[in-house]
């Protein structure tokens, strides 16, 4: 008896937990190690309703598997079972302050994969300007090796004005600028560091290498430009403006007439017309096939606009089948001038700049 005494009184002593429990899960042992991470407990309880947070799935799983690790109350716990004659002993050692020094080398590998393997730079500086840390894989595309400026100061490298924004993180406000640093552009996030005494004491910056991006922006804008100009030249020769006698200009029109394209054609007309000092403009249907509504519309404000230069407009090369269209439509045609052809169009205006003697 007296060894079964010394027994229990080792097992209540011991400085991790030990539950002991029966095939329906409940309380046989329960140690002072237990009660001060647990709370206290009588025998005969369920072990699920004084270890709160566990499950009876976990213990059946921790007798099965005589091994488990979980977080239980805040705390990381690892658990051992052995069981003997229908009792279960189970064993649990608060690994915490172990599994701390191992989230610390986990954040230490990912900090290492992502600057080995980002195109960024990651350091770190003091409020005088001395740099504590310099990693990053975009280090070599400055021409720089790991830690380069770790005991320089940065504010004496880079100069004053160029260090201006990092006061306000001193100050504790979070930074985003951009930057060339040595012939490189750069993103960089300045993110403030609070110590202790909850005062900001060290700036950790994220600098992100943009200069393929920017680039390839700067490509892109130069390669719509290049779009943009291409386009341009082809509609001023898909719609020219002929000058075919003096003061007489004329416009062939291809295709269909949208209300963009009527805007350009419009604005290139009445510049012609305003240039050339023209009394007449000559507008060529031969290369129209179909009209609508819209495009009758977008032609008769263009010869109301030509009207109003002190022009006059004339509509030539219209096809029977668009003559049929524009009346089933209802489409008016006030006060215009309409020739079958474009030789007897500038007939037409030869002989009216002749009787008017230019």
């Amino acid at each position: 008896m007296e060894r079964e005494a010394l027994e229990a009184r080792l097992v209540q002593e011991a400085p991790f937990v030990v539950v002991a429990i029966d095939s329906s899960l409940e309380i046989a042992a329960w140690n002072s190690a237990a009660t001060r991470l647990f709370g206290a407990a009588e025998l005969g309880d369920a072990v699920t309703e004084r270890v709160v947070g566990t499950s009876a799935e976990f213990w059946r799983g921790l007798i099965a598997d005589g091994a488990a690790r979980v977080g239980i109350a805040g705390r990381l716990i690892e658990w051992t079972a052995v069981s003997c004659e229908g009792l279960h002993a189970c064993y649990g050692r608060d690994v915490g302050a172990y599994a701390g020094e191992e989230r610390h080398a986990l954040a230490d590998l990912l900090l290492r994969a992502i600057t080995e393997n980002l195109d960024i730079i990651v350091w770190a500086m003091e409020r005088d300007g001395l740099c504590t840390y310099h990693e990053g894989k975009a280090l070599a595309s400055l021409g720089l090796t790991s830690g380069a400026f770790v005991g320089q100061n940065i504010r004496d490298i880079y100069g004053v004005e160029n260090c201006r924004s990092f006061d306000p993180v001193f100050a504790g406000e979070l930074q985003f600028v951009d930057g060339v640093s040595h012939g490189q552009d750069f993103q960089n996030w300045l993110i403030p560091m609070r110590g202790p005494s909850g005062q900001v004491e060290l700036l950790v910056a994220v600098s992100l290498n943009v200069t393929e991006q920017r680039l390839s922006e700067q490509a892109l804008r130069d390669r719509l430009a290049q779009i943009e100009a291409q386009q341009r030249t082809i509609r001023e020769l898909s719609t020219p403006i002929i000058e075919v006698w003096d003061r007489v200009l004329t416009l062939p029109i291809l295709g269909m007439v949208d209300e963009g394209r009527a805007g350009e054609l419009m604005e290139s007309l009445l510049q012609a017309i305003a240039a050339k000092r023209a009394r007449f403009a000559i507008l060529d249907l031969t290369g129209v096939q179909e009209i609508d509504t819209a495009t009758a519309g977008h032609l008769i404000g263009m010869v109301r606009a030509i009207r109003l230069l002190g022009a006059e407009g004339v509509i030539t090369g219209i096809h029977p089948n668009i003559a049929q269209t524009i009346v089933s439509l209802g489409v008016e045609l006030p006060r215009m001038v309409v020739h079958a052809s474009l030789r007897e169009a500038l007939g037409h205006c030869i002989g009216r700049l002749s009787a008017r003697g230019r």
